[in-house]
């Protein structure tokens, strides 16, 4: 009879499965055995017993031994102990001084020094006090003069009438045009119109002495004031000049005067674009100085 390949295959198959369930029985079978044999000793046994050979016997950790193998901790186990009071505890407790040479004999310790008494401080000589750092004394000492300026633009407003400007009237436009009184007994114009910021140009008396008296400007006449501006000064030299050369022109259309300049001459356009060069000219060196 021959058998084809497909027989062949149909056969092993069985082999395989019949060794499967062999091993499977052959397994089972022992695990059986093994169970029957520990159900068998523990018949024999009294009831505690079992409960204490499965468990074992119960293992007593001295404290030693416990402390070599856990640190020890700051929570409930060190709370007790230190209830209770046992010296193991105290012995973790106290610090350990690490590189103390134990050989050298204890050394008693050395008295305070004891407070000078009243006779020897009048005996010693009196301490000299530090002198005062350079900053300290250039704190102390009074405030520098500001620095002069290196250019000053300058515009006269001139009166036409012989009595000169009424000076309430004065004050209503300059206050308009929003400068206040303050140093030097003038008038400044500050960044802000409240009077507060850097000053951007002053107005002061083209006379003698040149400062206003407030009690007396309200009833007399200003024949002249100079509009002038110093540089540096404003942080932005052509619009404080814009704001000067606007607050003479209306001072002097409003009062009827004229405007000049620093030669009193009559100001003109040439004039103000040759303020605006100067102005260019300075902030071109400066720039320059400091690179």
């Amino acid at each position: 009879m021959d058998f084809g390949l497909r027989e062949w295959l149909i056969i092993i198959g069985l082999l395989v499965i019949a060794g499967i369930l062999f091993d499977g029985w052959r397994r089972m079978g022992g695990r059986s055995r093994i169970r029957f044999k520990l159900e068998r000793n523990f018949k024999d046994l009294p009831e505690g017993a079992v409960s204490d050979e499965l468990l074992g016997p119960a293992r007593v950790i001295a404290r030693n031994e416990r402390s070599e193998r856990e640190e020890p901790t700051f929570g409930e186990d060190l709370a007790d102990d230190a209830a209770i009071g046992s010296p193991e505890v105290a012995e973790i407790r106290q610090p350990e001084q690490a590189g103390l040479d134990l050989d050298e004999p204890e050394r008693a310790p050395e008295p305070a020094p004891r407070a000078p008494s009243r006779t020897t401080r009048s005996r010693r000589e009196p301490i000299a006090e530090p002198e005062p750092a350079p900053a300290q004394q250039a704190a102390a000492s009074p405030a520098s003069e500001p620095a002069a300026p290196e250019e000053v633009l300058v515009i006269l407003v001139v009166a036409r009438s012989e009595d000169g400007f009424p000076g309430a009237a004065m004050m209503q436009s300059i206050m308009e045009s929003g400068l206040r009184y303050g140093d030097m007994n003038i008038f400044h114009r500050h960044e802000s119109m409240t009077g507060n910021g850097d000053v951007l140009f002053s107005m002061a008396n083209a006379l003698n002495p040149g400062t206003f008296d407030l009690d007396e400007l309200e009833h007399n006449h200003v024949r002249a004031v100079t509009f002038f501006m110093g540089l540096p000064g404003p942080r932005h030299p052509k619009q404080a000049l814009d704001l000067m050369i606007a607050s003479a022109r209306k001072l002097a259309q409003e009062l009827g005067g004229d405007l000049k300049d620093e030669n009193r001459s009559v100001l003109t356009a040439q004039t103000i674009e040759h303020y605006r060069q100067r102005i260019a000219e300075f902030e071109r060196k400066r720039f320059g100085l400091r690179r």
